[in-house]
C-alpha cells in the first residue's frame, strides 16, 4: 500500500500519521537487538526509583516531567545552575549549583550519592556541565535520557538513552515491536500542537530574564549562548520583518519551482551542534561552498539549486549574500535561489533531490521518496534510504528511498526515539503518557 502523503506547517508530523500501513511490520532484525514495545528511554525512566533533572528546555516542561513521575512514585530531585533555572522550577525546590564548572563534577558525585540517584534527565547534550555528567554517570553505570527537539515536529520530543542525534545508539540496540513489554504504556498525541513558537518565545523571555536578574546569585555560572535579552529582542523583531518582506515573493517563487527541475538544499540554523558536532563542516559556508561548487562542475544543465533559510536563523545575517557573490564568481548566478521563507514541506515534495548536512528535513525527503543525500551524520542516514556514494555523483546518478526501508525506519525512529507532547505547553497541560503495566528491566542496561 503506498504512502499517503498530506502536508502541514511543518509537514512531518501530519505525513506520518496519514500513513495508516506504517507499523504493521518489523521485518527482518538483528539478533542481538533488544524488542520492545514503548521507547526504551522512557521505560528505564518509569523502572528507575530515583531521578535527577539537570536543564530542560525554557519553561515549564521539567515541572510536567516531574509531576508526571511523582504521579508514578518515583523520587524526583533537580538542579538550578542559574536564576532561570530556578524561575522556571515551581513544582520542585531545586538544588542550587552555584560552583565554578571545574566543581561541578564532584558536586554531581555527592549529589547522585546522597540522593540515591539511579536515572539522569537533561535537555542539551553538549552543553557543558551535561558533558560533564554524562562522562560522570557512565563511569558510575548510571542511566541517561538525553532529550532534544523532536526528529519529528510538532507534536514530540526526542528522548533516548545516553545520546540524540549523532551520539544515539537506539537504532542499533532496540527493535519495537507492539507485542513486546512496554506496549501497555499508550503515548498520546496532544490536541492541539498549534502556538508552540508562540509559548516557546514567552518562556525564552522570561527565563533570561531571571537569569540576567539572579547573576549574582550564579556569579560563575557560563551558559551555552548568549544571554542578553537586548539581543534576542532585536534578533526577533528583524526576524519577524525579514518574513514579511519575503514571503510572497517566496511563496510565487514555490510555485514557479514546481515545473522546473531544482534540488533542494535546507540549510540549518547557524551554531546547530548537530553541524559542529556531527558533521566535518565548521559551518554553513563551507557546506554551501562545498556544493554550490559541485553542482556547478557535475549538475546537469538547466537544472537549479535552491537554497531554503532556516527559520530560526532569519533573525540573523543569514547567507544571501555569500551564496549570490559565489553564484556569480562559479558562473551559475541563473541558475542558485536563496529563499527565506516558502512552504518547504512543498519544496521537498517538488524537488529532483534533496542535500543536507543532517536537517530533520531528510526524514521530510525520504516519506516525499525524494533522493537524498547526507554529508553528516544523520540517524536516518543508510543503504536503501540515503545515496551512498560521492556528492558529484549524487547529481545524475540519484535514486528514490526504497519505500519498505522508509516505512521501517520511521516507524522505528517514532516508537524507539520519540515521545508526543508538546515541548513548549502551558505547566497545566499533562503529559499524556498513560501506564497499566512497567515491564522489568531485563534488556535495557
Amino acid at each position: 500500500m503506498p504512502i499517503k502523503i498530506t502536508t502541514g506547517a511543518f509537514g512531518l508530523a501530519r505525513i506520518i500519521e496519514s500513513s495508516g500501513s506504517i507499523g504493521a511490520r518489523v521485518g527482518v532484525v538483528d539478533s542481538n537487538k533488544t524488542f520492545v514495545g514503548v521507547n526504551p528511554a522512557l521505560l528505564r525512566l518509569l523502572q528507575s526509583s530515583s531521578v535527577l533533572l539537570l536543564q530542560g528546555p525554557v519553561g515549564p516542561f521539567f515541572d510536567r516531567l516531574a509531576s508526571w513521575l511523582q504521579g508514578h512514585d518515583i523520587r524526583v530531585a533537580r538542579v538550578a545552575f542559574q536564576a532561570g533555572d530556578l524561575r522556571d522550577s515551581r513544582v520542585l525546590k531545586p538544588v542550587l549549583f552555584q560552583g565554578d564548572s571545574q566543581a561541578w563534577p564532584e558536586f554531581f558525585d555527592q549529589l547522585v550519592s546522597r540522593l540515591n540517584i539511579d536515572c539522569v534527565v537533561l535537555f542539551g547534550q553538549v552543553r557543558s556541565y551535561h558533558r560533564a555528567a554524562l562522562a560522570r554517570a557512565k563511569a558510575k553505570g548510571l542511566s541517561v535520557v538525553v532529550l532534544e527537539e523532536g526528529y519529528i515536529r510538532p507534536g514530540y520530543l526526542t528522548m533516548e538513552l545516553d545520546g540524540v542525534n549523532g551520539y544515539s545508539t537506539t537504532l542499533q540496540q532496540y527493535v519495537w515491536h507492539a507485542s513486546a513489554p512496554g506496549s501497555a504504556i499508550r503515548l498520546d498525541k496532544p490536541a492541539n500542537t498549534d502556538g508552540q513558537f508562540g509559548l516557546m518565545a514567552r518562556s525564552a523571555m522570561a527565563h533570561y530574564w531571571a537569569m540576567n536578574a539572579g547573576k549574582k546569585h550564579f556569579p560563575h555560572y557560563q551558559h551555552h549562548k548568549s544571554t542578553c535579552i537586548s539581543d534576542y529582542c532585536r534578533y526577533w523583531v528583524k526576524s519577524w520583518l525579514k518574513k514579511q518582506l519575503h514571503r510572497w515573493q517566496d511563496e510565487r517563487r514555490v510555485s514557479w519551482l514546481a515545473d522546473r527541475t531544482t534540488y533542494l538544499v535546507p540549510l540549518q540554523h547557524d551554531g546547530d551542534s548537530q553541524i559542529t558536532h556531527h558533521s566535518r563542516f565548521e559551518e554553513n559556508t563551507k557546506f554551501i561552498f562545498e556544493v554550490m561548487r559541485s553542482f556547478s562542475d557535475h549538475a546537469p544543465k538547466g537544472t537549479l539549486l535552491v537554497f531554503k533559510q532556516h527559520p530560526f536563523s532569519r533573525g540573523g545575517p543569514g547567507h544571501s549574500g555569500f551564496i549570490r557573490s559565489l553564484a556569480l564568481e562559479l558562473g551559475i548566478g541563473h541558475r542558485v535561489l536563496h529563499m527565506v521563507e516558502g512552504h518547504t514541506p512543498t519544496l521537498v515534495k517538488n524537488a529532483a533531490a534533496v542535500i543536507v548536512i543532517n536537517s530533520t528535513v531528510g526524514l521530510q525527503a525520504l516519506l516525499h521518496r525524494r533522493p537524498l543525500i547526507v554529508l553528516g551524520e544523520a540517524i536516518y542516514s543508510g543503504p536503501g534510504l540515503t545515496f551512498q556514494g560521492e556528492l558529484k555523483d549524487f547529481w545524475k546518478d540519484h535514486h528514490e528511498p526504497e519505500e519498505s526501508a522508509v516505512k521501517h525506519l520511521v516507524n522505528q525512529i517514532i516508537h524507539l526515539t520519540q515521545v508526543p507532547c508538546n515541548v513548549y505547553g502551558p505547566a497545566n497541560e499533562p503529559l499524556l503518557w498513560h501506564v497499566d503495566g512497567v515491564p522489568n528491566a531485563e534488556g535495557l542496561a
